[in-house]
């Protein structure tokens, strides 16, 4: 009997186990598929351009052709002049690194079905839309999970939903795959996740994960350093503060120096790359081309507002995710407290940056990398939202449902004239005139 007791409550467990899971799966492919469809849509026609027309996005690419293809990394495809015979990329290798397991198989395919081994391939682009798709329905995943930490799982889908169809991201996914932003977003979503399991008491791989995913955040962004405030924070915050945290990444210390190491690869690759071109471990490569941060012309007003890329003007479901967030800052919340604090250094930092608005590209896409951590907020918007009367709801549902095809039409009329010093508020209403109207 006793045999027979301890088999149900396996068979409950597993079941409970799957039940938990099967939004996670549902959601992975929700957001992959429509990525890697819409992606499809956009580029099958201009697949020649695929590489070329990338500009930024094939220096995140150009490592992976030049290290499996040409062997030659003194001149990439996309880099700036320093001599004669060297030239310094601005951007890191941290997306080749998550890019390499369909880089290998694209270049296996090409091989396979006689096309050139160039590393610019038709496969090579096809792998690099998967690519982003793949790792856009990890970090919706990543996103939910740690959104369902603070929440509760209706809120928590809501939530990556709404920001998946109300903002910049899924442009960055189809228009743009080969830029740095849904990487990040991977990343820091895992990143974070990882941080509260550590702070719970962690498994393994969530070690392993949070220590990788975090230096490879870093590399591939150096701004993205601010979000080790969310750990940090949390931990100190905790009934057993730092120390209990400290002590669960080392009850698992092979998995703790497994991480390390993997985190550690990359960065030693990368400063081998820049001792080889410069002669320095650590090398911007924008200091060569005189780009700098202006701490003294902050423009975060711009940054938030601005027609030219303005993160609330392209993306005012964030109206609602910030107002959230301050609320509960304002009730003492602690993770709302953090995200508020790491929100606020990255508009900052990105404000005095002499090209404050990041130059091409829809919307704010310097923020994108947050996504994951605003999830947070949205969610308990949404639970709260859900508590309320039906009429509270269906109205939500409407303003989310024009958000939503104002994104989605703000995304078909963009072009390069709306990151232009020309472009302006009247040209901006103009084209959401001609949304509204159905045109």
């Amino acid at each position: 009997m006793k045999a027979k007791s301890r088999t149900l409550g396996a068979r409950r467990e597993r079941a409970r186990r799957a039940d938990r899971h099967l939004p996670e799966w549902l959601l992975f492919m929700l957001v992959s598929i429509l990525c890697l469809a819409g992606a499809w849509q956009l580029q099958a026609d201009r697949m020649a351009d695929f590489f070329p027309k990338a500009y930024d996005g094939l220096g995140y690419y150009q490592w992976l052709p030049a290290t499996f293809v040409t062997h030659d990394l003194n001149k990439m495809f996309w880099c700036h002049i320093i001599t004669a015979d060297k030239s310094i990329s601005l951007f890191t290798l941290g997306v080749a690194v998550l890019q390499l397991p369909f880089f290998l198989l694209s270049q296996w395919l090409g091989w396979l079905f006689g096309y050139g081994n160039t590393g610019f391939s038709t496969p090579n682009a096809v792998a690099m839309m998967v690519s982003v798709a793949v790792y856009a329905g990890a970090g919706a995943v990543f996103s939910f999970k740690l959104a369902r930490r603070f929440s509760s799982t209706p809120a928590a889908l809501l939530a990556v939903v709404g920001i998946f169809g109300c903002s910049n991201l899924y442009f960055f996914a189809t228009d743009s795959p080969l830029m740095s932003h849904v990487y990040s977003f991977f990343l820091i979503a895992l990143f974070a996740w990882c941080s509260v399991r550590i702070v719970d008491g962690p498994r393994g791989w969530h070690v392993v994960a949070w220590l990788f995913s975090g230096a490879l955040a870093v590399l591939i962004r150096q701004v993205n350093i601010v979000v080790f405030l969310f750990p940090l924070l949390l931990a100190w915050g905790s009934p057993g503060g730092l120390p209990e945290a400290w002590r669960n990444l080392l009850k698992n210390r092979t998995a703790f120096i497994t991480g390390l190491l993997l985190g550690v690869v990359p960065w030693v690759l990368q400063m081998m790359y820049w001792y080889h071109i410069t002669g320095h471990v650590y090398a911007n490569g924008y200091d060569y081309k005189d780009e700098h941060f202006q701490w003294d012309k902050m423009v975060p007003g711009l940054v938030l507002f601005s027609p030219i890329s303005g993160w609330f003007v392209y993306s005012p479901v964030f109206l609602i995710v910030v107002a959230t967030l301050i609320v509960h800052a304002w009730r003492n919340t602690r993770t709302a407290r953090a995200i508020l604090l790491i929100l606020v250094l990255t508009v900052l930092i990105y404000s005095a940056w002499w090209c404050w608005w990041l130059g091409a590209g829809y919307g704010y896409r310097g923020l994108i990398d947050l996504y994951g951590l605003l999830t947070i907020p949205f969610a308990w918007f949404f639970r709260s939202v859900l508590r309320r009367s039906i009429a509270l709801r269906v109205f939500t549902a409407l303003v989310l449902f024009a958000l939503v095809v104002l994104n989605f039409g703000m995304l078909r009329e963009y072009c390069f004239d709306w990151c232009k010093p020309t472009w302006d508020l009247p040209q901006l209403m103009e084209v959401v005139g001609r949304i509204a109207a159905g045109q």
